[in-house]
């Protein structure tokens, strides 16, 4: 009988999982873990969305102590984490954990609007390829060059048809690699990470030895006289943005969303747990450095980027091109004006914009397999527990990937990006963090209390006997994510730009947990009717 196919007759009522073994390999030394998770936070990203939305929506906002407040939650958040991969080191995000305390149907949920969330996210950075990497990209070097070709090109790719086809394209490769191997992803990360450094160093060097008033003429030359530095400046006050000046922690904690959004990713090799040879020692460097490189690169670049372009300058740009300004005659960039743009303007070069932005788009990518790897994960964690179908369990003999999971994740993702570009309502729906985030939260409010209930699994664990201020180490870690996760979800609740969870918006975020809950009762009904008990895989350990 084939690995990949369920025992029946006889035996398939008394077999609990799916198969013996899952069929994944140990194959993610320390070093892949770190580049898995630096490249799932994606520096690029993280600096482009505070440089936007920072000063635009949050006037008044400190970046760079809302920068280091987000790095300490999610430094906590990994902690806790951390500990929950030590007890169950197994493969399929929150799942593997939350299966093994939680009520099943509970536990399913909640890696299902997980997984949801973060399929969605890996859809957001295939549009954002397009949006933030390609088009502003060949805008630039349209201009540099004064080439009306390639601000043609620019304007053809940011027609829906060709934004979508784009992003579907990009989407097919990431499912292709995956479908390769690990080890082959590993490789392509290794590649793309040191093109993604080597981008940003570039700029960071531009922005260093640069100076403002190059800046300025520079971007005066390129856009003007439909938009000049001062005539943005200008537009934006008079249409209602205002630097209140001092300090607003409101509006610090608020722009702090932006850098949390990528910092997330910082956690993500709970994805692959039972792939990474190093186990806990893989984990603890991949999540740390995740949270904290990243979040200096965060910092440099955020520093660099409102001394050399100018915070006003920034808070008005942005203010005018997302459309916050009511008059619609508001001086803005033909383009959103993403770091990439402004970086391109600043060096004056065709191959500094080129080396800039290839770099911002390989930040990108990396987001987008580790993110969909995340969601086929935990498909064949819930296959082999049989809480869904078998198929979503095959993984291929040869390349020990999950085919047919990575399949479904592609389609589900291309769906996402299909309402991305023709759905206005879901261009801007950080609202899907919230729901990943809440879930993790549950996750970590669990794991607190796991070492009391499940004794027997967490007594056999490498942190059994560890403890801190008297408590089991994986209570204290747990309840410190905990804490970190409700309060970025009430955060996120009161940032009504960013997230918005008002009214339809939050029916979208309960149907995401209904649905789960949904897709479980009907997955048991047809297991009964095999006459198979799946409540009998919540009470061992996942299979490795």
């Amino acid at each position: 009988m084939d690995s990949n196919t369920e025992a029946t007759g006889a035996s398939g009522g008394d077999r609990v999982f799916l198969r013996k073994a899952s069929g994944l390999i140990k194959t993610a030394s320390t070093a892949d873990v770190v580049i898995f998770n630096i490249g799932v936070v994606s520096i690029g990203i993280g600096i482009a969305g505070v440089l936007l939305y920072g000063p635009s929506v949050y006037p008044g906002g400190n970046l760079p102590l809302g920068i280091i407040i987000a790095c300490v939650a999610m430094s906590m958040i990994a902690f806790g984490m951390l500990t929950w991969t030590a007890v169950i080191p197994r493969s399929g995000g929150i799942y593997p954990f939350v299966s093994r305390i939680l009520p099943p149907p509970i536990a399913f949920m909640l890696s299902w609007a997980e997984s949801i969330a973060w399929l969605f996210f890996c859809a957001l950075a295939s549009y954002w390829i397009m949006t933030i990497g390609l088009i502003p990209m060949f805008t630039v070097l349209g201009i540099q060059t004064g080439s009306s070709a390639l601000t043609d090109f620019a304007t053809t790719l940011a027609e829906p048809i060709w934004t979508f086809a784009g992003g579907i394209i990009v989407l097919i490769i990431a499912g292709s690699i995956l479908g390769a191997g690990m080890r082959r992803y590993f490789l392509s990360q290794k590649i793309m990470i040191v093109i993604a450094f080597i981008g940003t160093f570039v700029m960071f060097g531009v922005m260093l030895f640069s100076s403002k008033e190059t800046f300025i003429a520079n971007f005066d030359k390129a856009f003007g006289p439909d938009a000049t530095y001062a005539g943005v400046l200008a537009t934006g006050k008079a249409g209602g943005w205002v630097n209140p000046g001092g300090f607003d922690f409101g509006q610090t904690m608020q722009a702090s969303n932006w850098a949390f959004l990528p910092l997330v990713g910082a956690a993500f090799s709970i994805a692959i747990g039972g792939e990474i040879k190093s186990g806990v020692k893989g984990q603890t460097v991949g999540m740390f450095s995740g949270v904290w490189v990243c979040g200096l690169f965060f910092l440099i670049g955020t520093v660099l980027g409102t001394r050399i372009f100018g915070y006003d300058f920034l808070g008005t740009l942005g203010y005018n091109s997302l459309g916050l300004n009511a008059d619609a005659a508001a001086q803005a960039t033909p383009v959103v004006p993403w770091v990439t743009l402004l970086a391109g303007v600043l060096g004056g070069s065709p191959v500094l914009t080129v080396i800039m932005s290839v770099g911002f788009i390989a930040w990108i990518w990396l987001w987008i397999p580790a993110m969909q790897s995340y969601g086929e994960r935990a498909m064949i964690a819930w296959a082999f527990d049989r809480v869904a179908p078998n198929k979503l369990g095959t993984v291929s003999d040869r390349f020990h990937s999950p085919i047919v999971a990575i399949g479904v994740a592609t389609i589900i993702t291309a769906i996402f990006m299909y309402l991305f570009v023709y759905v206005s309502y879901f261009g801007t729906l950080v609202l899907f963090l919230l729901v990943g985030v809440l879930a993790w939260t549950v996750a970590l409010g669990a794991g607190a209390f796991f070492p009391f209930l499940r004794p027997e699994i967490y007594g056999k664990s490498s942190i059994a006997n560890r403890k801190l201020l008297g408590l089991p180490i994986m209570t204290v870690g747990c309840f410190l994510g905990f804490v970190a996760g409700v309060g970025y979800s009430i955060n996120m609740f009161l940032d009504e730009f960013a997230v918005n969870a008002r009214g339809s918006r939050l029916i979208v975020a309960a149907g995401v947990f209904l649905s789960g809950l949904i897709f479980f009762y009907v997955m048991k009904m047809y297991r009964r009717s095999q006459g198979v008990d799946i409540n009998l895989a919540f009470k061992e350990i996942p299979i490795e």
